[in-house]
């Protein structure tokens, strides 16, 4: 009779984040927010690059902590932040005044 081997699959977790994603701490930010959880572990884990790590540990910190103001400012910082609504008014005439020349 033969018997079975189990195996467990084994996963690997990136350790850093790639070069294209690494421009400032929003695009890390960005990266990370699409990443799995053990990725984002394994680079605050081993990564020795500081925004890395400080990217790292405010994805982790909204995501254990379920605290609603980290996961709002990882949003605002994704999406850019708020823009006033005079802000808005003004783009929204300019690229009305631009169609019309």
């Amino acid at each position: 009779m033969s018997e079975l081997a189990t195996t467990t699959p084994l996963r690997k977790f990136r350790g850093t984040i790639p070069e294209a994603h690494r421009a400032s701490l929003d695009t890390r930010i960005m990266w990370l927010w699409n990443q799995r959880f053990g990725t984002v572990q394994m680079i605050w884990k081993n990564s020795g690059d500081v925004l890395d790590h400080t990217a790292a540990t405010l994805v982790l910190q909204a995501i254990m902590g379920k605290d609603l103001d980290s996961i709002i400012q990882l949003f605002q910082r994704i999406e850019g932040g708020p823009i006033p609504d005079d802000e808005v008014l003004a783009r929204e005439e300019a690229a009305e005044q631009a169609m019309r020349v």
